[in-house]
């Protein structure tokens, strides 16, 4: 969360979650990829295209753009030329902002939705930067009402999606942009590959091994991250029990849950994560 650039093509799906940092050189995604987070990038100056769902957007300067990284994505030559600030949020944070006119569902669909950047703004996203690195809980819990509430706006403003246009056959990535949408909108539900398989009209093994070529990761992997996210949120924002928590993650289990948060989580357990990250007044 440094002000140092971080190329994309060095950042695997683990390696997400809650991240802010700036952009300071071009970068090359090689391959298309996913992760379970809500993605924006805000460029100081220059602009880049992704590959995104099987179109070509592009991202341009001065603009607050958002996106949902389940959806296989990665740039197009020449890659991102120019400086800006890059933040991953996890879903389940951004979910349970509750936002008004179906913003989160225009991301779950496929879009990425822009709108202009004011001179207030660019303020506001550096501090974040040095709020991100703050030792201050305080700090860090006005950021994330900030983030919520620029959000809230982004909802609200004539935001629009950047204009696609078709790409050529992307073997996979229509169906894999599908088939993740679905687990972002089920993943709480007693899911198996099976089920995700015959939502998509597809072979179990098919799937699998096409889900792994796209996203860099294995399906189960995906979706497991996507409830560890979840009760992460939960651990921060609520009192409940840790049974609770894996229950309504999506987890059947304790014992899954507690393996499942420990290598997501930097080998901390549920109480020490609470405890760790818990937004104090302090």
């Amino acid at each position: 969360m440094a002000r140092t650039s971080v190329p994309h093509e060095t950042r695997h799906e683990e390696e997400m979650g809650f991240r802010i940092w700036q952009q300071c050189s071009p970068g090359m995604m090689s391959q298309p990829h996913t992760h379970p987070d809500i993605e924006v990038n805000y460029l100081f100056n220059g602009g880049f295209s992704y590959l995104h769902g099987g179109s070509i957007v592009p991202v341009e300067a001065g603009r607050f753009t958002a996106l949902w990284g389940g959806m296989p994505h990665q740039t197009i030559t020449p890659g991102i030329v120019g400086e800006g600030i890059w933040i991953t949020l996890p879903l389940a944070w951004f979910l349970q902002w509750q936002l008004p006119h179906t913003l989160a569902e225009r991301l779950l669909a496929g879009e990425i939705v822009s709108s202009p950047v004011d001179p207030s703004d660019r303020q506001t996203l550096v501090r974040w930067l040095d709020d991100a690195t703050s030792r201050s809980p305080a700090r860090r819990r006005v950021m994330l009402l900030e983030m919520e509430a620029r959000f809230h706006r982004l909802a609200l403003m004539e935001a629009h999606p950047s204009r696609p246009r078709e790409a050529g056959a992307q073997d996979g990535v229509g169906q894999m942009s599908g088939v993740t949408r679905f687990i972002a909108r089920n993943y709480r539900e007693p899911l198996t590959v099976q089920t995700i398989a015959d939502h998509a009209h597809l072979h179990a093994k098919y799937l699998m091994r096409v889900f792994k070529k796209q996203c860099g990761t294995s399906i189960w992997e995906y979706l497991t991250r996507l409830r560890v996210s979840h009760a992460q949120r939960l651990l921060i924002t609520t009192d409940m029990k840790v049974l609770d928590v894996a229950m309504e993650s999506g987890f059947s289990s304790v014992a899954p849950f507690y393996a499942a948060f420990a290598v997501h989580s930097r080998g901390l357990r549920p109480l020490d994560y609470r405890r760790q990250h818990r937004p104090t007044d302090a």
